[in-house]
This record gives structure tokens, C-alpha cells and sequence, in this order.
């Protein structure tokens, strides 16, 4: 079984849909932003550290600040959880 890599966070802005996908992987992008938003707002730490650096409610993209502030909160994405999800879902 392939392991995701996701340097790719590491650089750059992302989509706030891509990187929900990392932490939450979910067949539908709109589950994973969704699991993503609420998860964070019940961290107050990261929460604030989010809003500090410019996140609101309705960011879409987000940026090296703000992606540093969630690596930092929640740890780098699990690779092993990320690829076993996946070849559940389209084993099914």
C-alpha cells in the first residue's frame, strides 16, 4: 500500500479543501472541510492561533501562516490512517 506524502503543505497556499483531505479524509471535500471547521474550533489554542493569522469562517484558502498554526496544533497528517480510508472507500 502506497503512503501519502504531504510535503506539499510544507510550501506555498493550499485550498482549505485539500488540506481538510489530509486530516480528514472523506469521499466528498465538502465532509472534510466541515470535520475540519469543527474540530478546530474545539481546539481554543489553535483556534486563536488560526484567527490570529487571518482565518475566518469562510477561508477558502489558506495560507503558510495559517497552515504552520495547524501543523502545529494537529501534528502532521497520518499517512497510514489517510491510505487505509482510501482503499476502504473504493474497495466498497
Amino acid at each position: 500500500m502506497k503512503e501519502r506524502n504531504f510535503d506539499w503543505m510544507f510550501q506555498g497556499c493550499h485550498p482549505l479543501s485539500e488540506v481538510a483531505q489530509a486530516y480528514y479524509p472523506c469521499e466528498h471535500n465538502s465532509s472534510s472541510i466541515r470535520s475540519f471547521r469543527k474540530h478546530v474550533k474545539e481546539l481554543p489554542k489553535l483556534y486563536a492561533d488560526l484567527l490570529e493569522a487571518g482565518y475566518t469562517d469562510k477561508t477558502t484558502m489558506l495560507t503558510p501562516l495559517q497552515i504552520a498554526a495547524i501543523i502545529r496544533g494537529l501534528g502532521a497528517p497520518d499517512p497510514v490512517s489517510y491510505t487505509h480510508l482510501r482503499a476502504h472507500e473504493t474497495s466498497q
